[in-house]
């Protein structure tokens, strides 16, 4: 591998791949110029990070990383959305070509988010048949899984110890897996990817969130980055030292505070709305919006998302089933506000 330089190098679980700390996230160089993408990409590679993270779903973001990486000694992890096993086996094979790769690293089921899509995923024919049949012809080396509900990626890792990796989301905020997911991965051996370490864009001080996240026991964390500008500031807490300072450890407990009872962890238990409100994909789309365009949301139906918050009336409902008590209707009028300011959204079609 090449030289991490002074970040701090992690065991990736049962990968036994030794990773940055801090990995790259490729979802943010979509929505930029590809000379800015690329030159992102290098600027992180030049720093010594040596894991980054993509997927079929993140329209030229393989291609991206594969034209900016060529040649060079890297770890990739994609994934891919398929939920049987021909279209993940065709995936893997795309995948391959747009990263200019012989063979993937990490390859992750994307996006399991309950029970009844694990189960999808894990039937016979699902989509894990069709990583297995990668893995026997080595195209990938390790099997993964990625979701925003930690209840079922625990019930994934408890059911099949194929699972080398587990991505989630994690943060200052989102920190409920210290207590659940987080130690059954370190009992069954499997490596931690967090994801959204700064909250999708939200969170004031970026740089402090990614390092109070490299502080906990996970084994890479891999914000977006979209400019060298971004990769710079960012990586600067991982270099060297990367201990939280009282002065910072402060900060964050401030920073937590503000932001508790603002943050859609994206459990979806408050739905389903009896007024037929898209809660989840309201309070998610800003996230989408800022790190892949508001083109990308919509693609997700943005319109028609937008359109069902005029149906809320302010019942309660949500409020009683969210297990964080969040304010879900300010929230959803909050959203719909910073909608309002993004012209692509209220263009026709």
């Amino acid at each position: 591998m090449s030289s991490a330089g002074k970040i701090p190098l992690r065991r990736l679980g049962k990968t036994d791949l030794m990773v940055t700390v801090m990995g790259f996230g490729g979802i943010p160089i979509q929505i930029v110029d590809e000379g800015v993408a690329i030159a992102a990409v290098q600027r992180c590679f030049d720093l010594g990070v040596n894991f980054y993270d993509t997927a079929r779903g993140y329209s030229n973001s393989e291609e991206r990383i594969g034209k900016a990486l060529a040649d060079r000694d890297y770890y990739i992890a994609s994934k891919s959305g398929a939920r049987d096993a021909d279209g993940i086996y065709a995936h893997v094979g795309v995948s391959l070509t747009n990263l200019r790769r012989e063979r993937i690293d990490v390859y992750q089921l994307h996006g399991v988010n309950d029970d009844q899509d694990l189960e999808t995923v894990m039937a016979p024919g699902g989509a894990m048949d069709g990583l297995r049949k990668t893995k026997a012809e080595g195209k990938i080396s390790h099997i993964g899984i990625t979701g925003h509900r930690p209840e079922t990626l625990m019930h994934a890792v408890e059911r099949c110890d194929e699972f080398a990796t587990v991505q989630v989301p994690f943060n200052l905020v989102e920190n409920e897996i210290l207590e659940t997911l987080i130690p059954l991965c370190q009992k069954r051996d499997v490596g931690i990817i967090a994801m959204k370490p700064v909250g999708g864009g939200n969170f004031t001080n970026a740089p402090l969130a990614i390092k109070w996240c490299i502080n906990q026991p996970i084994s890479v964390a891999i914000p977006g980055m979209a400019t060298p500008a971004e990769v710079e500031e960012d990586l600067a807490v991982a270099i060297g030292d990367v201990a939280l300072s009282a002065g910072e450890q402060a900060a964050c407990v401030q920073m937590k505070g503000e932001l508790d009872q603002r943050t859609c962890r994206r459990c979806r238990y408050c739905e389903p709305c009896p007024n037929a409100v898209q809660i989840g994909m309201l309070l998610h789309g800003r996230s989408v919006v800022r790190r892949m365009g508001a083109a990308r949301f919509r693609e997700w139906g943005a319109a028609q998302i937008i359109a069902s918050a005029e149906q809320c009336t302010e019942c309660g409902t949500c409020i009683t089933k969210c297990p964080y008590e969040l304010p879900i209707p300010e929230l959803i009028r909050e959203v719909v506000a910073f909608y309002r300011t993004v012209p692509e959204l209220s263009e026709p079609g």
